[in-house]
């Protein structure tokens, strides 16, 4: 069996592994307990009964915030409809917009989160108290899309109710994007990555330098260019709030030089490994002890987009998936939904690592990939072969066409000999081909023999000997001349003769196929008729 680093050597254009769509969940450490909420009362709204009345309020005053700060912006708010693609909306509102950064769009939503709700509680000493819980309400959530100059488009979203969860997502290929505009370096992009770049190297070493640091800062500005439910005094009071990494994708995209061919190898190698779902492959994979009481499903799941095929292998809440991207490229990608799953700390302080996680599960992906065959034929050389071509020196190489009798022969001729440890030369394979092509010697002169020998030769499926008239097979010409000769001896020879429609001894596949042609046609006729009826 064949590892997918043998076989896609030399057909790769662009090989760039980047962080993908990271979303951060935002807390106040000290507002996730009941305690702290009483506390933030009493101390920040000088409040000495921790009446709910103060969160409701907190919530009025931020909805106006928003609103003011819209009104300020020229936008007005956009509210989602129910499943409606926000980033889509998003993108929409990017075309129409006229600055280099700022808030591209404020949308809201109601939505569901865990939230502080008060009741008041009685006591021996009659004193007005309350207590709180924390239940799952549906609120009110503003989407806050923002074109960032070194992130460009992502967004934050921030609960209208204490604690005021928030969310960050951004993507990593559309920073590496930021980065590359910046240092005025061109590149072709993806739906989401890169197909090229004019600098693979700086391309790589900019997609490994997003970091923990550069997304605080990313965070802290825009925390304080945007409305926020906490006040800047009660955030240098302690309650700011803290990143920690909810979900992340880690992705690895390879690009073929052979982008036909590339589907036809991804393909394969999702067949060829239906296995990785098994404890014990994905004990490699994850580099964690898979065990009867590991809470997980263990299989390999292939889904469908389109006509592009996914492979997933699942561990717990993460999983590691493989497919097609955008028509070019192998795409390996690992999804972090659950830190917690590889043992690590959800905190961002965390990311350096995680992320180097991810890398080496793609990495350990690739390295158990192994293939049945390298199907990577280059269409390319065979389109090349069936078509006149002209060489950089301006010399004309004529086709070899296949099925062609004279080329076939040709072909065959070269393989009879490619074991033969003897100098191809014009008099010893013209008896061959004229012998295969069912003619008399006379009839295939040496001059034909040296066109032939000429077009071969520029082709690249044979050498010229220096010093002399004689030649040998090139590897190339070898595995032309094998591949033509069993494929058209063995496939096509049979399979043609098999569909002539012979009364006698009709074969099985003519059976089949007449029975096919039968069906059509009896549903032809039937539409006809139905057809004319209705005109009628």
């Amino acid at each position: 069996m064949l590892t997918i680093q043998e076989v896609l050597q030399d057909k790769i254009s662009l090989d760039i592994e980047s962080v993908d769509r990271v979303y951060l969940n935002g807390y106040v450490k000290y507002l996730q307990m009941a305690g702290g909420v009483i506390n933030f009362i009493r101390e920040q709204k000088e409040m000495p009964i921790p009446s709910p009345k103060v969160l409701y309020e907190m919530t009025q005053s931020y909805h106006e915030a928003v609103q003011a700060f819209a009104d300020r912006a020229g936008l007005e708010i956009y509210k989602f409809k129910k499943q409606e693609d926000k980033e889509k909306v998003a993108k929409a509102h990017l075309t129409k917009f006229a600055g280099k950064h700022g808030v591209v769009l404020i949308g809201k939503a109601q939505e569901k989160t865990n939230a502080f709700s008060g009741k008041r509680e009685k006591r021996p000493d009659q004193k007005v108290w309350f207590n709180y819980t924390r239940r799952e309400v549906n609120v009110t959530h503003y989407y806050f899309y923002i074109l960032d100059e070194n992130f460009g488009l992502g967004f934050i979203k921030v609960s209208t109710y204490l604690p005021f969860e928030v969310k960050v997502c951004f993507n990593g290929h559309e920073w590496a994007k930021q980065q590359l505009r910046q240092a005025g370096l061109e590149f072709e992009a993806l739906s989401n990555g890169f197909a090229a770049c004019a600098a693979p190297n700086r391309l790589q070493e900019i997609c490994h330098s997003l970091s923990a640091e550069k997304i605080q800062a990313y965070f802290d500005h825009w925390v304080d260019k945007l409305p926020w439910p906490l006040t800047e005094s009660e955030r240098s009071a302690g309650y700011e709030h803290q990143l920690s990494i909810w979900q992340l994708e880690v992705s690895r995209t390879q690009i073929f030089v052979d982008p036909v061919q590339g589907q036809a190898l991804v393909e394969t190698i999702i067949r060829d490994n239906l296995d990785l779902g098994r404890p014990d492959r994905v004990s490699l994979l994850f580099e964690r002890r898979v065990t009867k009481a590991t809470p997980s499903e263990f299989h390999t799941r292939v889904d469908q987009y389109g006509v592009l095929p996914c492979i997933r292998i699942k561990y717990k809440h993460s999983a590691l998936k493989q497919y097609f991207k955008d028509g070019r490229g192998l795409r390996t990608e690992m999804m972090l939904n659950n830190m917690a799953d590889f043992g690590f700390n959800k905190g961002l302080q965390n990311w350096a690592d995680i992320v180097t996680f991810g890398y080496q599960c793609n990495d350990r992906l690739l390295a158990q990939l192994q293939l049945s065959q390298d199907c990577f034929v280059p269409l390319t050389e065979v389109r090349q072969l069936g078509q006149p071509t002209r060489l950089d020196n301006g010399q004309r190489a004529a086709a070899l066409r296949f099925g062609d009798p004279r080329v076939m022969a040709l072909m065959a001729a070269l393989a009879r000999h490619a074991h033969i440890i003897s100098e191809m030369t014009n008099k010893s394979l013209r008896e061959t081909v004229a012998q295969l092509m069912g003619v008399d010697p006379a009839q295939y002169p040496s001059a034909k023999m040296s066109y032939d020998l000429r077009r071969l030769r520029l082709k690249g499926l044979l050498e010229r000997i220096p010093h002399s008239h004689a030649y040998r097979l090139t590897e190339q010409g070898l595995r032309t001349a094998i591949f033509f000769t069993k494929l058209y001896h063995r496939i096509f020879q049979p399979g043609l003769a098999a569909l002539i429609p012979d009364q006698s001894f009709p074969s099985t596949l003519a059976q089949a196929l007449s029975t096919v042609a039968d069906e059509i046609k009896a549903l032809i006729d039937k539409a006809l008729v139905s057809m004319v009826q209705v005109s009628v």
